[in-house]
Order: C-alpha cells, then structure tokens, then sequence
C-alpha cells in the first residue's frame, strides 16, 4: 500500500533533478518517471503533478510520464481517459514495456500516447536463437502509421541497435549506450565532461 508515497517521492526528486539542471545547465533534461496503475485511478494526480512541476519551476514537457503496457488492459476506458486528460493537460506520455503480451492492434489504435517503448524482453527474444525480428518491424510500422514514434528499450548490441536504427527505430536506450548512472555523473556527461 506504500505505492503512491513511493510515486510521488520519485517524482518530486526527479523534478527537483531537472529544475537543477535547468538553472545550472541552462538546458531542459527531460527525465521520464512512471505512473503505477493505481496511481491512474487517482482523481487528483493532475492536480498532484500541478504541484510538484510548480513547485519546482518545470513545465509539464520537462516531465515525461510512462504507464505501462498492462495498465491499459484492466478498466481501459478509465485508463484511456486519465491518459487523455495529461495529454491534454501538456504531459508527455510513453507505453512502457509495449509488447510484453497484453495488447491487442485495436487498443493501440485508440490510444492516446506520445511514444512507444519496445519492452526489453521483447526486444531480447527477437533477437535470441531464432533472431525472428519480422515482430518489431511491424510494431515500427504500425506505431509509424499512427504517428507515434518508437522508443527500443534494453538495446545491449551492436547488432540490435544497427538493425533497429536500419528499420526506422527513432530512439534506442540500454547498456549498448550506458549503463543506468548517478544524476551527478549524467550531468558530466550532458556538458561533454
């Protein structure tokens, strides 16, 4: 029952992260943080993230919000609302773990969403043993239909990040770049230290 304290922690230091790096870096960082599914049940999340973009001098473009995939599936009219609403509201919003299994092509196509993020698994299986890649590519091609760019999570090779980028994948994130670093080590790395 700890989920939404935890939530809201997350999201006041990583708005107080990217205000920091606003005033000592001159530039916006956006930094994506996640909406657990009760968190989308709440009728004063907006309110909530109001608050906290405010109170820290962001905007709603510097805080990316990501709901995953599954969140979708139970009471996705409420969901697709919710989403709807902090889209409408100027808060950027992603699918996360997209194509962990739960969707179906007639939900993707109702979505409300900014972008799409390729769940790591996802990513991993198509390119184990069998290296059947036909799947991502017509994810790409859908998400690209519709006017949603794809964002390739969990990217760790040569290989994948060659072939993702060859089909059209316009932002790739995983170890092939970085592994996960402190704020104060990617603030180094932002202004070429």
């Amino acid at each position: 029952g700890l989920i939404a304290q935890l939530d809201e922690f997350v999201w006041r230091r990583s708005a107080e992260t990217i205000s920091e790096w606003k005033k000592r870096l001159g530039i916006s960082v956006p930094v994506s943080v996640n909406l657990s599914r009760a968190e989308m049940y709440d009728p004063g999340l907006i309110d909530t993230m109001d608050n906290i973009t405010g109170e820290n001098g962001i905007t709603t473009k510097d805080m990316y919000l990501e709901i995953t995939e599954s969140a979708y599936v139970s009471d996705s009219d409420q969901i697709v609302e919710r989403v709807k609403a902090l889209r409408e509201h100027g808060f950027f919003i992603e699918m996360d773990d997209f194509g962990s299994g739960y969707s179906s092509l007639n939900m993707i196509s109702e979505l409300s969403v900014d972008a799409l993020k390729l769940d790591m698994m996802f990513i991993r299986s198509a390119f184990d043993k069998h290296n059947d890649t036909r799947m991502i590519s017509i994810v790409i091609d859908i998400a690209d239909y519709l006017g949603v760019p794809v964002i390739a999570e969990g990217v760790e090779t040569e290989e994948q990040y060659q072939y993702l980028k060859s089909i059209g994948c316009e932002m790739i994130q995983g170890y092939y770049f970085s592994r996960p670093v402190p704020a104060e080590q990617f603030k180094d790395i932002i202004i070429g230290n």
